[in-house]
Formats: C-alpha cells, sequence, structure tokens
C-alpha cells in the first residue's frame, strides 16, 4: 500500500515537472517569436511610413465652415508627415500655411475638442513637434481609429526623405 501511495506522489510529482518545463519551453517560442514579429513591423512601419502616398490634399480645400470631423481629419492627415505609422491615408503638407488653416478653423468653432485641438495646433505653430505621435494618436482615436497607430516620430532625414516622395514636383 505504502509503495503504491509512493509510486502515485512521485508519477503526479513527474507529470507536474514535464508540464512545467512544456510550458516554459512554450512561452519561451512564442516570446521569441513576438520580439521578431514586432521588429518586422517596426521595420515595415518605417518604410510604410516615408513612401509615395496617395490622397495628396491641401489645407485651402478645406472649407471655412468645416465640420469637427473635416478638421481632426485635416490635422490627422497633417501628421504623417511626421510619423512612424503601418498605415497612413491621407496626407496634407504640415507648413505654415496648413497649420494657420487648421487653427482658424478651429477658433471659429464650438467643436468638443476644440481646446485640445488648439492646444496641440498652437505647438505645431511654435514648431514643437516632439509629441506629434501622441497628438496624432489623440486625433487617430477621435476619429475612432483602429489601423495605423503611430509608433513613433520621423527622423529629420525620413521626413525630408516623406517630404521629396510627396511633395516635390
Amino acid at each position: 500500500m505504502i509503495k503504491r501511495s509512493v509510486y502515485l506522489v512521485s508519477a503526479i510529482i513527474l507529470m507536474a515537472v514535464i508540464a512545467f518545463g512544456a510550458l516554459k519551453f512554450w512561452d519561451k517560442d512564442k516570446l521569441s517569436g513576438s520580439s521578431i514579429s514586432a521588429e518586422t513591423s517596426s521595420e515595415e512601419a518605417l518604410e510604410t511610413s516615408v513612401k509615395k502616398m496617395e490622397g495628396l490634399e491641401f489645407a485651402q480645400s478645406v472649407p471655412e465652415d468645416a465640420s469637427e470631423a473635416t478638421v481632426t481629419a485635416m490635422m490627422h492627415k497633417m501628421t504623417h508627415q511626421k510619423v512612424i505609422a503601418s498605415e497612413k491615408w491621407g496626407i496634407i503638407q504640415m507648413d505654415q500655411e496648413s497649420i494657420s488653416k487648421a487653427k482658424q478653423l478651429l477658433q471659429a468653432s464650438d467643436f468638443n475638442s476644440k481646446e485640445e485641438l488648439l492646444e496641440i495646433i498652437s505647438r505645431w505653430e511654435k514648431g514643437k513637434f516632439d509629441q506629434v505621435d501622441d497628438d496624432h494618436n489623440f486625433i487617430w482615436e477621435l476619429q475612432g481609429g483602429s489601423i495605423g497607430r503611430a509608433t513613433g516620430i520621423l527622423t529629420e532625414q525620413q521626413e525630408q526623405q516623406f517630404i521629396e516622395n510627396n511633395f516635390s514636383n
């Protein structure tokens, strides 16, 4: 009877050790696969972030009585010049003319997010783009974004490549 109990306890312990080892091995493979995938995604996002895009628009084409959705779409498209994202749909050049137009529209509005958007546009007007990725994601979330979250900010060289690819004649 005692031998049988010892064998039973030993078998349970052995099965637990094997199960624990298998789980550890599986988690290690799963984690290493995720990091490779994340690296690839980052590289692909960067490549996507500087390439020539479709959907060039101009700030002056936005009407004076534009809706909040139109102004947020305009600002969102402006950020594409400066951010790293896996997907970007539409672009408007981030220049003083576009920034001024957005600010003018915001100041004349009664939008729900007016204060937050004015804070963003005021930073841009001063040439402060150190949190443009967060600005992008705030606007993107206002629009109900699900694909194309900004994951960083382009370097000056990368932004210049984006500008040459998209705004040079």
